[in-house]
């Protein structure tokens, strides 16, 4: 007989396969129990929607008291005292995602008490005891989310506070995954996870509906300060005492590799200097940032990582010069380049960030932005190694000028070419822009360009047939007929679309 933690093991390589793990549930009580304890690390994972009787087996797994209190609560439910489940589900959980148990709460709640009426209040009851008992008796918790996005956990209580349970020191002190997001008191979290979690690979904050008194950004600082290794961090929605948080992330320097801003107003004296000790960042993001300056950029645009290969850089005002140098110098690693920020409409004001990106950073192979069409010229003939492009418009374009011509320009690797634009070009335009193309375009997405019609796409077909392209997007093209669209289907895989007359 081979050891538990054999079977173990080979039955966690198969994770996924949800139907092979049921039919090795019948075999033994071996194979059974290691099968088990796959499915329910994480048993929320394979439900299409909330489960009642996943909560129902959790709550026979509390005590007699803590589901007398239940009852004391209005919560009443056949107590089958007598009953006790086969296995001891909580010692198997790993991954921990609050709303799941939300959810589910509701669910079971609803049909023990047969009402239609949502039970909030009551949900938050079950879920905090049914989580105070995972924090007491399950060995080790490895993902923890709580995100109580659009729930209203009541007042005065600490229902959301799972780290400050009993045991959820020792069951906390392996976590390697921690998301928050929600209006409720951070700091007493915080600071009791920063005394007993030190092995937090990935930190999400998002403070999406949150308030200056709830943010606790000292405490989020010596949080981060205190992991061992912290590879990535992620905030969102914040406005206020960045230059508290961003400073700590140095202290992750040797092991932080994926960075990422979204939805951040930065402070005015906001500096991103302590990033440029962290030479190991593979990845920095700036989604939908504001007050991103010249001078908060600057420092970054001297630091050299020898390993990063994907900047986004999204922001609501007109780009820092520091931008370009940042890029540049990195140039010889970048393959992934996203950019954008409003119409520049004086061009003296053009910091000409595009035009140095195409003339130093030969090594693209993914880049999105809004290009002019002299810049999209440019870029293609530039970025030999192109594989995936978006190309993004504000207005909308006559294209049969320069279609034909652009496709003698498409670099030999592209597979992606995705036009965010309005553009109108004729039929024979499309044609000549195919036929010129030597890239083998696996994906064509013209999802904006409404004026699209059974004649080009007869021709997106006849390209097809030829072996490369699999999948089309033509979202909002309100000229096809049904019957064009279906003969399209016989060739292409895929269609996104949503209007056929």
């Amino acid at each position: 007989m081979l050891p538990v933690e054999i079977f173990r093991l080979v039955f966690g390589l198969l994770s996924h396969d949800k139907n092979f793990l049921h039919s090795c549930l019948l075999v033994d009580r071996t194979w059974s129990e290691s099968v088990v304890s796959i499915l329910w690390r994480d048993p929320f994972r394979f439900l299409q929607k909330p489960s009642a009787q996943l909560i129902q087996t959790y709550i026979l797994c509390l005590n007699d008291i803590d589901r007398a209190k239940l009852q004391e609560l209005g919560i009443t439910f056949e107590n089958e005292a007598s009953y006790k489940p086969f296995f001891d589900y909580v010692i198997f959980l790993r991954h921990l995602n609050y709303i799941d148990f939300y959810e589910s709460s509701q669910a079971w709640l609803k049909e023990i008490l047969g009402e239609q009426e949502k039970h909030d209040s009551k949900a938050f009851l079950v879920v905090e005891k049914l989580l105070r008992l995972f924090m007491e008796r399950c060995p080790t918790i490895l993902s923890m989310n709580i995100n109580t996005e659009g729930l209203y956990p009541p007042e005065n209580t600490d229902c959301v506070s799972i780290p400050c349970f009993p045991g959820a020191d020792k069951c906390l002190k392996q976590l390697q995954e921690f998301m928050f997001c929600g209006n409720y008191q951070k700091k007493k979290i915080f600071t009791t996870m920063s005394r007993s979690c030190r092995n937090i690979r990935k930190l999400t904050v998002d403070y999406f509906l949150d308030d200056i008194n709830t943010a606790a950004p000292c405490e989020l600082a010596r949080l981060i300060e205190n992991q061992h290794a912290l590879i990535e961090f992620k905030l969102i929605l914040y406005s206020r005492f960045l230059k508290k948080i961003v400073p700590a992330l140095k202290s992750q320097a040797k092991t932080l590799i994926n960075v990422e801003f979204r939805g951040i107003r930065f402070d005015n004296e906001i500096t991103f200097e302590p990033l440029v000790a962290c030479t190991n960042l593979e990845s920095i993001t700036f989604y939908n940032c504001d007050n991103v300056t010249n001078e908060s950029l600057d420092p970054l645009s001297t630091g050299y990582f020898p390993k990063l290969r994907k900047i986004v850089f999204i922001i609501l005002h007109t780009p820092p010069k520091a931008l370009a140098a940042f890029v540049c110098n990195n140039s010889a690693t970048l393959k992934d380049l996203s950019l954008e920020w409003p119409p520049l409409g004086d061009s003296q004001n053009d910091p000409q960030i595009i035009e140095e990106i195409i003339e130093h950073c030969p090594n693209i192979i993914k880049f999105e932005a809004h290009l002019k069409t002299s810049q999209l010229f440019s870029l293609l003939s530039a970025f030999s190694r192109l594989e995936n492009l978006t190309v993004r418009g504000r207005e909308p374009l006559f294209a049969d000028g320069f279609l034909p011509q652009l496709g003698q320009v498409v670099p030999p690797k592209l597979r992606v070419l995705n036009i965010c634009a309005i553009w109108s070009f004729n039929p024979e335009s499309l044609k000549q822009f195919l036929d010129h193309c030597v890239a083998p375009l696996e994906y064509i997405g013209i999802r904006e360009c409404y004026a699209i019609t059974d004649e080009h796409l007869d021709i997106l077909a006849e390209y097809a047939e030829k072996g490369s392209l699999k999948h089309l997007d033509i979202k909002v093209a309100t000229r096809i007929t049904r019957e064009g669209l279906t003969n399209a289907l016989r060739v292409i895989d895929q269609i996104d679309h949503s209007v056929a007359s």
